[in-house]
């Protein structure tokens, strides 16, 4: 699908105060070797929520190297053959590391483009129940500015425990 047509049917889905409002954009870096995008959400022309890749894949490089050298992670340890090197618990050892970072970063909110653009796709084509208790954070947070969210289900819905985008959307969605 266009990202037209995505971003269309993402903004119907908002509630009525919020419709003209809130947009979303998309900005694909073409001269990058592998085209990086840009997701923002902006409210009344200020951006409230960006998802970059360059950024957070600079970001999990550098958690990385940390938690390689807090669990004192050699790579570069010579192997007699090439199979051995790949099949190599210290290999597996530092992608361990690199996955652990990338977790940690979206558990404290960042996300990369790459994964939440899909994330909208998925959005615009799930039921509100489904959406409103989905495992990722940002298809939570996006359902709470459905306009099929009414009024008494936002009440129920305790923030208090939740990330920190899904508190900024819940907050976007009551002040409107």
């Amino acid at each position: 699908m266009r990202w037209t047509k995505l971003k269309q049917l993402a903004e119907d889905l908002l509630c009525e105060k919020l419709q003209g409002r809130v947009h979303y954009h998309v900005v694909v870096h073409r001269k990058s070797h592998d085209q990086t995008a840009t997701f923002r959400m902006t409210l009344d022309g200020r951006e409230v929520f960006r998802a970059s890749d360059i950024p957070f894949a600079r970001q999990v490089n550098e958690r990385g190297r940390e938690l390689q050298e807090e669990r004192q992670i050699d790579p570069y340890r010579w192997e007699q053959d090439w199979q051995s090197f790949w099949e190599s618990d210290e290999l597996k050892r530092l992608h361990a590391a690199y996955e652990d970072a990338e977790e940690e970063l979206k558990a404290s909110g960042q996300y990369p483009a790459w994964e939440v653009v899909p994330l909208l796709f998925d959005y615009v084509q799930m039921p509100v129940e489904k959406a409103i208790v989905h495992a990722h954070p940002f298809i939570r947070a996006v359902a709470v500015l459905d306009w099929r969210v009414g009024k008494r289900t936002l009440d129920q819905l305790d923030v208090t425990n939740e990330t920190d985008v899904v508190k900024l959307f819940y907050s976007i969605r009551t002040e409107s």
